[in-house]
């Protein structure tokens, strides 16, 4: 009844780390260039700007925290199964 459940294949964990690749890839890209929008259509006395361009930065950098941890589990990933596992011809 509690049975452990089997681990993935080596394609599916390299498959999964290629999504961590894109969600880091988009948030880093695209709330960085959301960013530099509010940079450059800043009103300083408007507070939702303020609140915009924070939050704009925190999620790039959130996306820069998961590209670390995205190269973090490939490594570990190849060190365990070697650097061509789970990769098609």
């Amino acid at each position: 009844m509690n049975e452990p459940k089997p681990e993935p294949s080596l394609i599916q964990q390299r498959h999964e780390l290629g999504r961590w690749r894109l969600a880091a890839l988009i948030m880093m890209i695209g709330w960085g260039a959301m960013a530099a929008l509010r940079v450059v259509f800043f009103d300083v006395a408007d507070f939702v700007d303020w609140g915009m361009l924070g939050l704009s930065a925190a999620l790039a950098l959130y996306g820069v925290k998961l590209w670390f941890d995205y190269r973090r589990k490939v490594r570990t990933f190849e060190a365990e199964h070697g650097p061509d596992a789970g990769k098609q011809p």
